[in-house]
């Protein structure tokens, strides 16, 4: 599956169900990494447009390049008259953007699905001088135990799953193979609460959830409702997660 199809028949319930970033890591992009307003950033594979949105709350300019088609058209129904946000149907290798066009690039929830080196090479060619790369997601808690419980019940249901975040190995080199040089690290608390139909719909946006044509749909669905039941107090139900950026040039 191509990764202009790989949301396709999700982007509603990704949309309304998938968080945003930790506000701190947004205060830390603006203040410290050059995302000031009126900084030109392209947000690359950026799906419904979550990350974009709190980039233009920064006062940025946006360009979103985005490879599906219906996540491209939720993203652009909700942000297109926002001044400053521009879409296009760009992939991370191909943006379609022109040369030394923008002076950030960022890839939140996405970099896992791209070709790193090819990503890496059309960063350089879009890059003004000394513009640099972040990428960014919300990384669950793999010492949780509700964190790995959902893993168990992906791999039960989900013949693609591979692990969360496409089952990149973020131990190993990837960050540092792509970066081919020096990058930072920071991380930020950013605990998600969830009522019983945002977590189950959260686990539905992912890309090898059931469709709900597919048999295994309701039974995923089931076990999800089963573990809200286990983990939540008072209906609400807490996934401990942190938004970690990797930030680097690429020049």
């Amino acid at each position: 599956m191509g990764n202009e199809s790989r949301f396709d028949g999700k982007a509603a319930v990704y949309d309304a169900a998938r968080p945003g970033y930790a506000p701190a890591l947004m205060a830390h992009l603006a203040s410290e990494e050059g995302f000031a307003a009126g900084t030109r950033v392209a947000d690359v594979g950026s799906g419904t447009g979550r990350f974009s949105e709190q980039l233009l709350e920064l006062g940025c300019i946006v360009e979103a390049v985005e490879p599906n088609d219906q996540m491209r058209a939720v993203a652009e129904a909700r942000l297109g008259e926002r001044a400053g946000f521009s879409s296009t149907a760009g992939s991370a290798e191909r943006t379609g953007l022109a040369d030394a066009s923008v002076d950030r690039v960022c890839a939140a929830q996405a970099f896992h699905w791209m070709d790193p080196q090819a990503f890496r090479r059309e960063c350089r060619r879009i890059l003004r001088p000394g513009g640099a790369v972040a990428l960014v997601w919300n990384f669950r808690d793999p010492a949780s135990p509700l964190v790995r419980a959902s893993a168990a019940v992906c791999a039960r249901h989900c013949p693609g799953f591979a692990g969360f975040s496409g089952g990149m190995d973020f131990d190993g080199d990837a960050v540092a193979r792509f970066f081919e040089g020096a990058y930072r690290t920071v991380s930020f608390p950013h605990d998600l609460a969830y009522d019983r139909k945002g977590f189950v719909g959260r686990m539905l946006s992912a890309s090898y959830a059931p469709d709900r044509d597919d048999p295994a749909h309701a039974a995923y669905a089931a076990d999800f409702e089963r573990l809200f039941d286990e983990h939540a107090q008072a209906s609400v139900l807490v996934l401990p997660n942190s938004t970690v950026a990797y930030i680097g040039e690429v020049a």
